[in-house]
């Protein structure tokens, strides 16, 4: 074990002599402090400190050995220095230029304090994305009518690009999604419809619910957590390695570069997967209906027609750019406030699933209430 002082003790004179030695420094405070501990200055009249021997000596160790020399002063000790190097003496002096203010003790708020102070936060949080989100969906907004006077700006490559990302590559699990989801849909309606002798009403469930509502929303729900944390996930490293500040040292809009062409080829791809997950969905529900009713498809089909026409197919996709948006801008949102680490780029993901798949269940329930008003 390093020895970083050493003590002799005058008892005759009163005198006690610190010898420092080895390195003084952040590293090594932590040993520094408990061999400092261990010193008893009893009836001690001055404390002389040795500093012949240090190899070395910084800030954190000149506050620690200020705030020591602090302590001896205030119990009438008198303190002299001696063969200090003359760069461990400037350290010193500028160190014991400046306040030590005392740390105030810990008193815990009481808990009714803690549970107003934490709501208002959060509340305050809340405050802030809305106007941060308002903000983001003007710059869209603005961004694609400038689009219509200056065409070339706009980056179709990136938008086919991001299409397939989010479009192409995403159909596999949302066919499978929206035939799991109908088939399930059909089962548990069948068995409670098969008590009162009306299982013929569960094709009118299943095509009502996946054209109006299931369809759009679970392509919306799977597009959340598959494209918008992507956005977030790649445009939050993007800022964190300084990529979306070099673009604006360039002269290159970040918005109309990255952003954009993610807003508008989620927009595009998820009204044509809606498309696809009513077809699915409707499979769905016809093998149910065939498999476990026995139902002929001309049964199915002819039933489907007379409880389901165009304007409730109409009802489910209108919805889907509402949800495209919403989606793109909080991905994109919240990608780019990704501040210090990639832990903050984690978090910064997850709220973005989070806020997307929120605010379309919101905007859903929103639709509904006014389809429901509207008699449509």
């Amino acid at each position: 074990m390093t020895i970083w002082c050493s003590i002799k003790t005058n008892k005759k004179q009163g005198n006690v002599t610190l010898f420092l030695k080895g390195h003084w420094t952040v590293f090594s405070l932590p040993d520094i402090e408990k061999e400092m501990e261990k010193l008893s200055f009893g009836d001690a009249i001055q404390v002389t400190l040795d500093g012949k021997e240090l190899k070395g000596f910084d800030t954190s160790a000149a506050w620690y050995l200020d705030s020591f020399m602090i302590r001896l002063r205030a119990k009438n000790i008198s303190i002299e220095m001696l063969r200090f190097k003359e760069g461990y003496q400037c350290i010193l002096e500028r160190v014991s230029g400046l306040p030590h203010e005392k740390d105030k003790p810990y008193t815990p708020s009481p808990p009714i304090r803690e549970f107003f102070t934490a709501t208002g936060r959060q509340i305050d949080s809340i405050r802030l994305d809305c106007i941060r989100w308002i903000v983001f969906f003007g710059e869209f907004l603005t961004s694609v009518i400038s689009l219509f006077f200056h065409p070339n700006r706009l980056h179709f490559r990136n938008i086919v690009f991001h299409i397939n990302d989010v479009g192409i590559k995403a159909i596999p699990i949302i066919a499978l999604m929206a035939f799991s989801i109908a088939f399930v849909t059909g089962y548990q309606g069948a068995s409670q419809l098969q008590k009162f002798d009306a299982t013929i009403y569960t094709i009118d469930l299943i095509v009502l619910s996946t054209l109006r509502e299931m369809g759009v929303l679970i392509t919306a729900i799977m597009l959340a957590g598959r494209s918008g944390s992507a956005f977030a996930a790649q445009l939050g490293t993007m800022k964190l390695n300084e990529e979306v500040d070099a673009l604006q040292t360039m002269g290159v809009s970040p918005f109309e570069l990255l952003v954009l062409p993610r807003i508008l080829a989620i927009l595009i791809s998820l009204p044509l997967l809606t498309i696809i997950a009513d077809m699915l969905g409707l499979l769905g529900g016809y093998v149910f209906s065939s498999s476990f009713l026995g139902y002929s498809h001309m049964q199915f089909f002819s039933r489907m027609q007379e409880v389901a026409d165009m304007q409730q197919f109409y009802v489910g996709l209108c919805k889907a750019p509402v949800f495209a948006v919403l989606i793109g801008i909080v991905g994109c949102m919240q990608g780019l406030q990704a501040r210090g680490s990639a832990e903050d780029v984690g978090r910064k993901t997850i709220t973005a699933v989070v806020q997307s798949i929120f605010l379309v269940v919101v905007a859903d329930a929103v639709f509904s209430v006014i389809f429901t008003k509207l008699g449509i």
